[in-house]
């Protein structure tokens, strides 16, 4: 029993500050779906993870762009590592924060292509304040508390940074 009292506050300490959280609760993936023709100039890629808010935030861009030259790709987090973000105009990563940090496979794509100056990264947490680390990337970055009465003014932004790229 001491020991136990000894390592309970080391686990919670680690628990609470890495990624610990993000196998414990799994989140579950968009499903795949494609928007036009891939032989197209313009592409944008989505990546997300599932909940209603994500999926109003994903038909609203879904449906900006389905009547333009524009294919949009949209996998799931966890498909993000067979991705090449050179082959797209725009990428869009849509994670949970948990423990106050980004979801790993995101982490692990940002430090991949980080550098393109394409990729734009919505967080979703309680505060709307989680943010991944920008220190060397040219990344464009924005966090936001999963409100659904949020969701379309929000989507509306997020058309507008990828409309940049295109």
């Amino acid at each position: 029993m001491h020991v136990i009292k000894k390592v309970l506050p080391l686990l919670v300490v680690l628990a609470c500050s890495c990624t610990i959280p993000h196998y414990i609760w799994p989140q579950k993936d968009v499903r795949f779906q494609e928007i036009n023709l891939p032989d197209l100039d313009k592409r944008v890629l989505i990546a997300s993870r599932d909940s209603e808010f994500k999926r109003a935030i994903i038909e609203r861009i879904s449906t900006e762009f389905q009547s333009q030259p524009v294919y949009l790709k949209i996998i799931g987090i966890a498909d993000l590592p067979k991705e090449d973000a050179a082959r797209y105009s725009a990428v869009l990563l849509i994670n949970t924060c948990m423990a106050w940090t980004i979801e790993p496979a995101v982490a692990q794509f940002i430090d991949r292509y980080g550098q393109l100056g394409s990729i734009i990264v919505l967080t979703t947490s309680d505060g709307g304040d989680v943010l991944p680390d920008l220190e060397n990337r040219r990344i464009d970055a924005m966090s936001s508390a999963s409100t659904l009465a949020d969701a379309d003014p929000l989507a509306n932004e997020i058309i507008e940074r990828i409309k940049k790229h295109l």
